[in-house]
């Protein structure tokens, strides 16, 4: 779903810029606001899928965003942002009817988009109000369906999405403060790879640290079955649930759960629908291994036929590693579609696939069969130019962005004129690898689009 119409408001530039550009880059729709009043001109304006919203906004705050977006005859899914200091509020929202709340500084911006993914995908569920709420004995459990989950991870097989997903529906389903989800490596031990309920990572590892001390995740992956574990600080008694995350009696991973509700208030369905919950995840581990793996063996981008980013960087380190070797010169150019975001809304996902097959035809007429050519994201295409100069680099740039700028599409409201910038940095001895030769190319790229675009830099 990553063509949705995303709203997001808030009185931060720089988050708003950081949220609007990797949104962008990852194919959203994203319409900014830096007050209320703007964000509920564009809630009206605007045909939205999802709406972020901050809960200190000047004029009109999060709240009201929340009460006008569910006051829309088609309620739209919320998702707010909060300050430490003001999760009371933000809670309070999500009891009336926002899908759930994020706390800012945002640690990783990939949460905030699988929180929009999940909004889109389903209705907002009712926030537990404490963490430590008991489940009746013959409530539903806390989870939606038990399909919700491996529905989501069979539309997408990355591994961090899967685990950060499955973290916060375990959260849900125990009724758990924090959860912890541990994955084997290769060293033989459990490593901590994702959890839910945390403001800051320092913390993450603080909690975990006090759990290891009894081994608990150890015993739990011997015993290939659900544990529990009770402690006590300052007179108060914690839970901690344990459960191996299985396939085909294989120990995929661990699943903690802590300060639950007490053992006696979960039900034998409730626990029933933990496991099932788990079993899922263990299922899309396992889907998400293999979708990895053939991702990797396919080598060509399914929408412009030029090699997939993973394949693209495998052959452009070896060349790399040839010309190091040999001391042959090389040249890698970033070719980056100007205002993609814009043209993406504008189009939308299928139009905007057929600009880039355009773009790709054009790159095909103007590189050798010796050069390697890939695209890194849905806007950006590399090149590494074998036994080029910085001139040929330059030479073969600006004979891409002229032809690329040749390139029209008919809009409801206008013609949009295509056009791409571009970053070319020549191999030197002092650079150590293909990654930092793309990576020179990438900076020389941003340069000329602070420029205005449509233009070349080179280093």
């Amino acid at each position: 779903m990553a063509h949705l119409r995303v709203l997001i408001a808030d009185a931060d530039s720089a988050l708003r810029t950081l949220v609007q550009r990797v949104l962008t880059q990852q194919g959203y729709f994203v319409v900014p606001a830096s007050d209320g009043r703007e964000a509920l001109t564009q809630l009206q304006n605007n045909s939205l899928d999802v709406v972020v919203a901050a809960i200190d906004l000047p004029k009109l705050d999060g709240l009201q965003i929340l009460h006008a977006a569910r006051e829309k005859a088609h309620p739209l899914p919320v998702i707010l942002l909060t300050d430490s200091d003001q999760i009371a509020p933000a809670a309070n929202g999500v009891r009336t009817g926002a899908f759930d709340y994020l706390v800012k500084p945002l640690e990783d911006v990939n949460q905030l988009a699988i929180l929009i993914e999940r909004a889109a995908a389903q209705s907002p569920a009712p926030r537990l109000e404490t963490a430590n709420a008991p489940l009746l004995a013959n409530a539903a459990p806390a989870l939606d369906t038990p399909a919700n989950l491996l529905n989501l991870l069979t539309q997408k097989h990355d591994l961090n999405v899967l685990l950060y997903e499955y973290a916060i529906e375990f959260a849900r389903a125990t009724r758990a403060a924090y959860t912890f989800v541990l994955l084997p490596h290769s060293d033989g031990q459990l490593h901590l790879t994702a959890s839910h309920g945390f403001t800051n990572p320092v913390e993450v590892g603080r909690t975990y640290s006090a759990l290891q001390g009894e081994n608990f995740a150890v015993r739990i992956a011997s015993a290939r079955s659900l544990k529990w574990m009770q402690t006590e600080l300052d007179g108060v008694k914690q839970f901690t649930l344990g459960i191996p995350l299985l396939f085909q009696q294989r120990v995929m991973g661990i699943a903690i759960a802590h300060a639950t509700a007490p053992t006696e208030t979960f039900s034998t369905a409730a626990l029933a629908a933990i496991q099932a919950l788990t079993h899922q995840a263990a299922l899309g581990i396992e889907l998400a291994r293999l979708g990895a793996r053939i991702a990797r063996l396919e080598p060509l981008d399914p929408v412009t036929g030029l090699f997939a980013r993973d394949h693209f960087l495998d052959i452009a380190d070896r060349d790399f590693r040839r010309a190091w070797r040999f001391n042959q010169t090389m040249c890698a150019i970033v070719m980056d579609v100007d205002d993609f975001g814009n043209l993406h809304l504008t189009l939308g996902p299928q139009e905007t696939d057929r600009v880039m097959r355009r773009v790709a035809t054009v790159v095909r007429e103007h590189v050798r069969k010796v050069d390697a050519v890939g695209r890194l994201n849905p806007h950006t295409i590399g090149f590494l130019l074998w036994m080029a100069k910085k001139e040929h680099g330059l030479a073969v740039a600006e004979r891409l962005r002229t032809s690329v700028a040749e390139i029209q599409v008919n809009t409801p409201d206008e013609i949009w004129q295509v056009t791409a910038s571009f970053g070319v940095a020549a191999y030197r001895s002092t650079i150590s690898s293909v990654f930092e030769l793309f990576g020179i190319a990438d900076q020389a790229l941003r340069a000329a689009k602070r420029a205005g675009g449509n233009r070349i830099e080179g280093v």
